[in-house]
């Protein structure tokens, strides 16, 4: 009976050890695929790149020039084909950032910065997407929010993704932009965007933020998107230390909300608790 069961156990360890070596080396494939695939994606995205903008600019330059040459009624189709340009290389440059994020070749460039200037940057952006479906924008930010230590362009690309998605899906409406200094342990900066869109059910915001996912089929075929965005911002932000988070109901719009560590500036942490806010900019088309 002890031989029967060591010999037993015996080929039962064989098995395991087989099995163990099997699932080893499925998993080298999968991660040899995913790196071969994150691959493809980089060069096609590379390959595309390089005719769209040449596209863009030569419809940029044609625009500009159709005056001179008496051709003003180019002038509309010509912006239309450099509308559908930018727009195919957006999402081309969302493919090429989300292959570098999974093939772990984006880096961030970190640089401490004044937030106040670079939300103007953004703001200025967002009224036009606001214009778009006649939404109002509205900021509200305190007068020193001081500085941060963050890849400005990638912070820039999450908050006009969060902008961007604010006003796609709200219409003649309110986008709100909301940021002030928080301290919770240390200091942060806390952004969120408000929008009295068609919101969400907590069905729709468990799948949100996965690549190439939107709420439903309903909203892809209404609203467009690849459901790249704010997968992509997601991964961004935890790049940065930093997480996006979202509160939202079904008719009654949604919240995103971004928090990242902010400066040790005393002054900036002194007012941190005041109420002074500067007055809100709104933009609504007319």
């Amino acid at each position: 009976d002890l031989l029967q069961t060591f010999a037993a156990q015996s080929v039962l360890a064989i098995q395991n050890a087989r099995l163990f070596q099997e699932i080893e080396e499925k998993g080298r494939q999968l991660e040899l695929t995913s790196q071969h695939k994150s691959q493809f994606l980089a060069s096609m995205s590379h390959e595309l790149r390089t005719p769209l903008n040449a596209i863009i600019g030569l419809t940029e330059m044609m625009v500009s020039n159709a005056p001179r040459f008496g051709a003003e009624k180019a002038i509309e189709p010509l912006r239309r084909v450099n509308a559908a340009g930018t727009h195919l290389l957006g999402l081309i440059n969302q493919v090429l950032d989300l292959s570098k994020i999974e093939a772990g070749k984006l880096e961030l460039s970190p640089e401490t910065v004044n937030v106040a200037p670079l939300l103007e940057d953004i703001i200025g952006t967002a009224r036009q997407l606001a214009e778009h479906n006649k939404n109002r924008l509205v900021v509200e930010s305190p007068d020193n929010l001081g500085s941060l230590t963050v890849d400005p362009m990638r912070l820039r690309q999450i908050l006009l993704n969060l902008l961007s998605n604010a006003c796609k899906f709200t219409k003649k409406g309110e986008v709100r932009l909301r940021v002030k200094r928080v301290v919770d342990g240390r200091d942060w900066i806390e952004i969120a965007v408000a929008d009295t869109g068609i919101g969400m059910t907590p069905e729709q915001q468990a799948k949100l933020f996965e690549e190439f996912t939107q709420a439903d089929s309903s909203t892809a075929r209404q609203y467009g998107g690849t459901g790249l965005g704010l997968a992509i911002t997601r991964k961004l932000a935890r790049m940065m230390g930093s997480d996006v988070t979202v509160a939202s109901e079904p008719g009654k719009g949604s919240v995103f909300t971004v928090r990242l560590p902010g400066s040790a500036d005393p002054q900036a942490r002194s007012s941190s608790g005041s109420d002074g806010r500067r007055s809100p900019h709104s933009s609504r088309k007319r």
